[in-house]
């Protein structure tokens, strides 16, 4: 699929490059306007079809191309003993959020997303930690859990970074509901900075 995409790309920055250049030469010089004109008329309709029709169905094939691409790299794909087994990545986060807040009682809210690299499976979480817990301490655990789960429990055969940014640190564990809603919009709005 590079080579396509490097394909397409030196195509169409070919075609814009040459676009761009009849454009400026329009522009600086009028006798080439019309030297230009005479030869658009020169040339027989049905070749600006072919090469406009060439254009459009390599665009297509191209975004058809990445679009199968994203969707694979949404998934998890492993062979089973009755064939192929697909894990979307959002099935994975959840089990892999559920999981972290029940094994490990120092995580108080958790929000996890993956992205499927050629080095592996990324994951990034973000963390609110109850305060008492020793941080170096509760975030390795993470590590190693979700590398676990990963592992053993989804199959997961190449296992990327998994990145952890603590963004809360929570007083007590009778804050009350109002503190949770702070927790939630605090988790929305740093969801992007992770990556």
């Amino acid at each position: 699929m590079r080579i396509f995409n490097h394909l397409v790309a030196w195509i169409y920055s070919l075609a814009s490059l040459y676009v761009s250049v009849i454009f400026i030469l329009i522009w600086l010089d009028p006798n080439f306007t019309n030297y230009f004109c005479e030869q658009i008329h020169s040339i027989e309709p049905y070749k600006f079809a072919l090469v406009g029709g060439a254009l459009l169905m390599l665009g297509a094939i191209w975004l058809a191309s990445v679009i199968e691409h994203h969707y694979r790299t949404r998934s998890v794909s492993f062979n089973g003993p009755g064939g192929l087994v697909r894990v979307h990545l959002s099935a994975v986060e959840d089990f892999l959020m559920n999981e972290v807040r029940q094994h490990l009682k120092a995580v108080k809210r958790i929000r996890t997303s993956t992205l499927m690299t050629p080095k592996g499976l990324q994951v990034f979480n973000q963390l609110v930690i109850w305060s008492g817990y020793d941080i170096p301490t509760v975030t390795g655990k993470v590590q190693d859990l979700i590398k676990r789960l990963l592992e053993d429990t989804i199959g997961v055969e190449r296992v990327g970074d998994i990145r952890i940014s603590v963004s809360r640190i929570s007083a007590g564990e009778s804050g009350g509901q109002v503190e949770e809603d702070e927790d939630e919009e605090e988790l929305a709005g740093e969801d992007t900075e992770i990556h």
